[in-house]
């Protein structure tokens, strides 16, 4: 019985040990298109599905800094296609597979909504860039002034030399 509880305990704490260690982003390629499309103007626009071979994603398979790749987008769209308040979004897979159907159904949406011009960005035209990983690092402030003790009288102004 003694070995069962010792097994035991063991056990919990190598789970308990590996549930606190901080899993770092790990660098995979994944494809991915972009959209951007304003509600503003009737026109709209999608990347062809393209490879990224050095994007990094969180443990849990998520884009780590998503919103940089819908920037490069949007900013293709604002300055080379003169298209401003665009709202852009972008899609990701590890599996091409399922990114292009996921592809196809967005197009197909568009392609059927009336007023609505869907215009393809080629690889040509448009290519996202793979974005560099920097971890956030807090560090502790300590240029903060110490808290004063309740009922503490502020030190008397220097005096000034004559």
């Amino acid at each position: 019985m003694k070995k069962f509880i010792i097994i035991l305990l063991a056990a919990l704490l190598a789970v308990t040990a590996s549930a606190r260690t901080k899993k770092e982003p790990v660098m995979k390629p994944v494809y991915m298109f972009g959209f951007a499309a304003s509600l503003l103007d009737s026109t709209a626009y999608q990347t062809t599905v393209q490879r990224i071979d050095s994007a990094w994603l969180d443990p849990h398979g998520l884009l780590v800094d998503r919103s940089l790749y819908s920037l490069q987008l949007q900013y293709h769209v604002e300055l080379e296609e003169g298209r401003h308040n665009s709202t852009c979004t972008v899609f990701f897979n590890t599996s091409q597979r399922k990114l292009q159907r996921a592809y196809n159904r967005v197009r197909k949406r568009y392609q059927k909504a009336e007023g609505i011009r869907l215009l393809p960005l080629s690889a040509d035209r448009f290519r996202f860039k793979a974005e560099e990983y920097r971890p956030i690092i807090m560090e502790e402030d300590t240029t903060a002034a110490a808290p004063k003790p309740k009922g503490s009288v502020p030190p008397p102004p220097p005096k000034k030399k004559k």
